[in-house]
This record gives structure tokens, sequence and C-alpha cells, in this order.
């Protein structure tokens, strides 16, 4: 089961999270939203593994 890095979009509190897979849905600890963002290597990755600029703060392509 991979370790994973999240950041939050509401809080912008920054987390890590084991995950089962893709279908597993992830929470903020802190705010408890489900508006977050993963981090890979520096890269900012939606739910779903696709690439997001990282700039944006909820955009409809990254959730």
């Amino acid at each position: 089961m991979p370790l994973i890095d999240f950041v939050c979009y509401k809080c912008g509190k920054e987390f890590f999270q084991i995950i089962n897979g893709n279908a597993e849905k992830v929470t903020c600890p802190e705010c408890l939203s489900e508006n977050v963002k993963r981090v890979y290597k520096g890269k900012f990755y939606s739910k779903n593994g696709t690439k997001c600029s990282g700039s944006c703060s909820g955009c409809s392509g990254c959730n």
C-alpha cells in the first residue's frame, strides 16, 4: 500500500495517507474537506491521477 502526499485546497494542510486503491476517498484530517490534491515529486495530481498545474484552487479539472 503506497503512502501518498496530499495538500488540501480548502485549508492548505499538507498530509499523507496510505491508499488502498484509486477509488478510495481522501479527506483532509484538519478540515475534513475532500477537495485535496495529490503531490508527487513536486508536481500536483488530481484525485484521478491526471496532472494539474497546482496553481488553481479547486478548478473542475483537478477534482
